[in-house]
């Protein structure tokens, strides 16, 4: 029997299009909760540690709303073991005999076809932007895993695309769909401890390592195509990822590594700092400046930053300490006390960074009390959502605003980057949110879209006719 997709049922009219196309049967789930007209057909770019952890379980355990239909890799191993668990676990949810999902080696051939609704981007972090820009000019609706973007001025590109093609576009900072941050996020919003003066947030550095030596590279990898637009490199499997699909769910060497990630700061900053914003209200801008020390990552291939002691300066008077000596969370403090957030002994991947100590509540506060008590009728309210793949499967549907959009998704990195930017001069920065630029020219250069080759957002933007 023919497939016939969300769009495609819309496109031909509903049910009376649907006949057209399947005049001999109309199987139940057409009339359904399944119905073509409701089910979101979805693409995975990037079959690694967080696609397989956290895409993809997400996926599985809805599908009445929505059906992984095509896996994509460059690296044809990977992509094969995608195929396996994602029709393996189809037939096993669906109690049917055959699922066949489709496979690429080239997103480019993903995006091209019209049977998928929507793509999930889980690449490394240097490909983010990238190809949620062509999934945007494509048509298609996008999750894209956090950082939004590897530079400011690609978050920007890409917030733009999709703020003029109209995509839904939910960025991987699942926190926001997890109870307590929502409720600590509506507690300090509404005044419970008082003015914010201070936040503290706290999370783990990467250590040493990495092997240096040059690798042949493996034929089942398109390395040149996973370098993207960074710059040309020699092979070695500790700056891609473990050629071992046994160790699929292990930390890959690229994420403390520059210039494929910037470390922890926009690893676990992505997640905290998005929080942060979400607290006090500033998810339109950010900072007004910002200062602090770090060191660096020196034995081994590995080069991000190591230890960070930093230091946001947010309009009235506000002080965000970021730095790895604090728990792991976030510590919101005003005149009446303090409310801290954590995941507490949940870990989403086996990689969470844990410190030494007594183990993390997830809802905390100087005095219990502070966190009891409803909150009255006119207080302000937060974007409520329980489930952070169905948010947004639930916005691609109604075509409304996921928890974390493009242009909160783009604002929250920003902050975690310009992080990045004040380590990577050495230097204080003053921020202006309006025209996103520093006071240092140095800063300002490095904000810059990276390019090489075709590898190019500018390029893109350019052949397709979009001004951003």
């Amino acid at each position: 029997m023919m497939t016939v997709t969300r769009r495609g049922f819309v496109q031909a009219g509903g049910l009376a299009g649907a006949l057209a196309v399947m005049p001999n049967l109309i199987p139940a789930r057409v009339l359904g909760q399944a119905a073509p007209s409701k089910m979101i057909n979805v693409g995975i770019v990037g079959c690694g540690r967080i696609s397989s952890t956290m895409e993809m379980p997400g996926l599985f355990k809805l599908t009445d709303m929505a059906r992984i239909v095509a896996v994509c890799d460059l690296d044809s191993k990977r992509l094969a073991f995608a195929k396996e668990r994602v029709e393996s676990e189809y037939k096993k949810r669906l109690k049917t005999e055959t699922y066949a999902v489709k496979t690429f080696g080239n997103y480019h051939e993903l995006l091209a076809d019209k049977g998928i609704d929507a793509v999930m981007v889980c690449t490394p972090d240097h490909w983010h932007a990238l190809c949620a820009v062509e999934c945007a000019i494509a048509g298609k609706d996008i999750w894209v895993q956090k950082p939004f973007a590897q530079t400011i001025r690609e978050g920007r590109s890409l917030a733009e695309v999709v703020r003029q093609k109209g995509n839904i576009l939910q960025v991987g900072s699942q926190q926001r769909s997890t109870k307590q941050f929502r409720t600590a996020c509506e507690l300090v919003r509404n005044g419970r401890i008082g003015k914010i003066t201070r936040v503290e947030v706290g999370f783990g550095k990467d250590k040493d390592g990495g092997r240096k030596e040059e690798m042949p590279v493996p034929a089942n990898l398109d390395y040149n195509t996973w370098l993207g637009p960074t710059p040309q490199a020699y092979y070695t499997e500790d700056r891609v990822h473990d050629q071992d699909t046994a160790k699929l769910g292990s930390r890959p060497g690229w994420i403390q590594m520059e210039p494929y990630g910037w470390g922890m700061i926009t690893n676990w900053g992505a997640h905290h700092m998005d929080i942060v914003q979400w607290g006090l209200g500033t998810e339109d801008r950010g900072p007004l400046e910002i200062s602090g020390t770090c060191g660096w990552l020196t034995t081994g291939l590995w080069n991000a930053h190591a230890e960070f002691d930093l230091l946001y300066k947010y309009p009235n008077n506000i002080d965000v300490s970021v730095c790895n000596k604090y728990p792991n969370g976030v510590r919101f403090i005003g005149e009446d006390g303090w409310i801290f957030v954590s995941r507490g002994a949940t870990k989403v991947t086996a990689s969470d960074p844990t410190l030494p100590g007594k183990e993390l509540k997830e809802l905390d506060a100087s005095d219990p009390k502070l966190l009891d008590g409803e909150l009255g009728a006119n207080a302000v309210r937060l974007h409520k959502s329980d489930d952070h793949v169905k948010d947004w499967l639930q916005a691609i549907q109604t075509r409304t605003s996921p928890v974390t959009n493009a242009e909160i998704g783009h604002r929250s990195t920003s902050v975690c980057t310009l992080g990045h930017l004040c380590m990577k001069t050495g230097k204080p920065l003053k921020w202006d949110y309006k025209t996103e630029t520093t006071d240092n020219a140095e800063a300002n250069k490095l904000m810059a879209c990276p390019e090489r080759d075709a590898f190019s957002i500018p390029k893109v933007l350019n052949a397709a006719g979009i001004t951003v």
